[in-house]
């Protein structure tokens, strides 16, 4: 992939590819790019409307998840590709509600919830059995996590040299070398990395204070040993290019570039839990079958490990754990061994304060 020329999120890399077919057909619906309508006409319950971000990821998503899960239930679905908080809250004030399960960032989700856009979920339909402890929300499941981590160039940097904690990662004297961080707030936890170098526990950790987390960084390792890098693509370019041989990046993307050859490694230990909601708009006519597809992405080991496998994701899927190899499962956030060494993410903490929090940042780049 080539650099970009604009900012790009986590959520729009799963858009690449999309094209003009933003719209997977899948169980026979023929569906257009700017529709946000589904084209069933089948009784309700019979057909699930999702909608997610494009791309190979969706092709993915119907491999792994929702043709296994019609195979099992009879429940056919359509997978759109224009998944949009906006277009959720028109169709709930019209009353014309199409989709039936909703991928969301988490400050979307938060909004959604607080301005009443949302089914509660069911989780006498949905066994919570299989959902890792932060996943399983009111309104909706962290259904796809991330985590945000400390990377190296192993070429560079042996394991049993790397950095074991954020602070020994911004340490300049351990590593006089520059290191690249995501500087794109709404995806970056490198203000918790900042915090988290400075010995605060977890749980004190938010409300997040920005200021103190920037004097750290401007001293350690200091403004100028900076690199920032806005694309998921760009940390792995360069570490495997020689241009850093320290980097945050996110674990599903250094494994995948493991797989691929890269001499690459992280640690999930410190690392920052994030994801993406899957919600059903208030006034689904399909919202049993969505809570039954959520159910199936939640507990069906071999569906949530083939997901895992080929997607590099994460899915909130704790029975898929045993489908994996050891060194992988130890190293996902759904993972029991972890689940006292990551921090989870304040979602309602970023929805409240990410823009005043982005200025503060940016000018604090600019060294003001």
């Amino acid at each position: 992939m080539t650099q970009p020329t604009t900012p790009i999120s986590r959520r729009s890399i799963l858009r690449t590819g999309a094209g003009a077919a933003l719209a997977v057909p899948f169980a026979g619906s023929l569906l257009t790019s700017c529709s946000t309508k589904s084209t069933s006409t089948a009784p309700a319950n019979k057909t699930v409307t999702v909608t997610s971000y494009g791309g190979s990821y969706n092709d993915q998503l119907t491999k792994t998840i929702l043709k296994p899960f019609e195979k099992k239930t009879g429940i056919r679905s359509t997978l759109l590709a224009n998944t949009s908080l906006a277009a959720l809250k028109t169709q709930v004030h019209s009353g014309d509600v199409q989709w039936d399960l909703v991928e969301l960032t988490a400050p979307e989700y938060v909004q959604a919830v607080n301005e009443d856009l949302l089914e509660k979920f069911d989780y006498g339909i949905i066994s919570d059995k299989g959902l890792p402890s932060y996943a399983k929300a009111e309104y909706g499941i962290k259904y796809l996590s991330f985590l945000f981590v400390m990377a190296w160039d192993q070429k560079h940097i042996p394991d049993g040299q790397a950095p074991k904690n954020w602070a020994q990662f911004f340490d300049q004297g351990r590593y006089p070398t520059k290191r690249s961080v995501y500087g794109q707030l709404s995806d970056s936890s490198v203000l918790e990395a900042a915090r988290l170098a400075e010995g605060i526990p977890f749980d004190k950790i938010y409300p997040l204070d920005v200021d103190a987390a920037l004097r750290y960084l401007a001293k350690h390792p200091g403004r100028d040993k900076l690199i920032y890098h806005t694309a998921n693509q760009e940390p792995v370019q360069q570490l495997t290019s020689g241009e850093v041989t320290l980097s945050t990046s996110f674990n599903n993307r250094i494994n995948a570039a493991r797989k691929d050859g890269a001499r690459l490694n992280f640690s999930s230990s410190n690392g920052v839990l994030a994801g993406d909601y899957f919600v059903v708009p208030k006034g689904s006519r399909n919202k049993e079958a969505a809570f039954r597809l959520m159910n199936f992405m939640s507990n069906d080991a071999d569906a949530g490990a083939d997901f895992d496998q080929t997607t590099n994701l994460t899915l909130a899927n704790t029975p898929a754990l045993a489908k994996l190899p050891a060194a992988v499962a130890d190293t996902l956030p759904t993972s029991p061994k972890l689940a006292e060494s990551i921090l989870v993410r304040d979602d309602e903490w970023w929805a409240k304060n990410l823009k005043a929090t982005e200025q503060r940042f940016k000018l604090w780049q600019a060294g003001s």
